[in-house]
């Protein structure tokens, strides 16, 4: 585990386990369920409660609630006398109304799929929060080596996997298979019973976002032969 960055998943206790359980491997990281009071305008988030996601270098927050996604952010981008400014990924949201609400926060970015970020798609952002640099080592879009020995997969490294592990749970089945023709679409197929993300939002383009993570894992992979 790496101490360079602190991760908070905030959670209202439904979503947001598996990418606890993955990216504590890598960097210091805490499931927390987001308790408050009231509903819409008034909801009440404890203060000591946003004290400690400040300390926090990088929040991503899986909450139904789009009310209280909207006060955590005001409120955690309104906190006096704290030096820190974590930079947070909304893991749910829902309209492209609301995302642009919620990115005129500048350390705010609601991403269609975790699994797609990327140091393109945060390059506006990395000047000002480097933690999201440490972040992009180990998570974000795949980059995957696969080495092949006889067109046997002999060995495969993730160098970055999704946030959820999606990525490192489809390929592990994938060991020692001779790569055919056919391999690549199977491996692109397979995430998708691995993908949680089509039941976080509609998803405001055609294709399904559990087919957009397949095309996205077949574009980080590198073939090479041992």
């Amino acid at each position: 585990m790496s101490g360079k960055i602190s991760i908070a998943i905030i959670s209202d206790g439904k979503y947001g386990h598996r990418t606890y359980e993955v990216i504590k491997k890598r960097f210091h990281c805490e499931y927390i369920i987001l308790k408050y009071r009231g509903n819409f305008e008034d909801i009440r988030i404890e203060e000591e409660m946003l004290k400690k996601l400040k300390n926090f270098d990088i929040l991503i927050t899986y909450l139904r609630n789009p009310d209280l996604t909207y006060t955590l952010l005001e409120e955690i981008n309104t906190q006096k006398k704290l030096d820190k400014n974590p930079f947070i990924i909304i893991g749910i949201w829902e309209g492209e109304g609301f995302k642009r609400q919620m990115e005129r926060f500048k350390n705010v970015v609601c991403p269609d799929l975790l699994c797609n970020l990327d140091e393109k798609y945060l390059r506006d952002k990395l000047e000002y929060y480097p933690q999201l640099r440490e972040f992009l080592r180990y998570f974000g879009k795949p980059k995957v080596n696969i080495y092949l020995d006889n067109n046997i997969i002999k060995n495969i490294e993730v160098i970055r996997d999704s946030p959820c592990g999606a990525v490192s749970k489809t390929l592990q089945e994938f060991f020692g298979e001779r790569m055919e023709e056919d391999t690549l679409r199977r491996m692109g197929l397979r995430i998708q019973h691995f993908c949680n993300a089509g039941r976080f939002r509609l998803f405001s383009e055609r294709e399904c976002k559990k087919v957009k993570v397949g095309q996205i894992l077949l574009e980080g992979i590198n073939l090479q032969n041992c």
